[in-house]
């Protein structure tokens, strides 16, 4: 393992925790069952299309939930992106 491989594994860390504190964690994990992508490669920087579109998935569940809402900004630094890498997930999973 590299020094690139623990800090990702760190980032990973502090999106699961951000996820956690949010209370987030259960929508995140039923969208990785469903499509079959494991939680740690969702929050990483993987570019597996299936993994994308999970991420992207969850970026427009969190976006569009009336009783949580999160605005692009909100949901970039939780998972730790651009917000406009957000808004463009979101925009794709709608084209879908």
């Amino acid at each position: 393992m590299n020094d690139g491989d623990v800090m990702i594994d760190h980032e990973v860390d502090a999106i699961v925790r951000d996820l956690e504190e949010r209370e987030l964690v259960s929508l995140v994990l039923d969208i990785c069952k469903r499509r079959g992508v494991p939680l740690r490669e969702l929050c990483g920087r993987s570019h597996r299309l299936s993994v994308s579109r999970a991420r992207q998935e969850v970026w427009a569940r969190l976006r569009g939930d009336p009783q949580r809402f999160y605005s692009f900004p909100d949901i970039a630094r939780i998972f730790r992106r651009d917000h406009t890498t957000v808004l463009a997930g979101v925009r794709a999973h709608a084209q879908r």
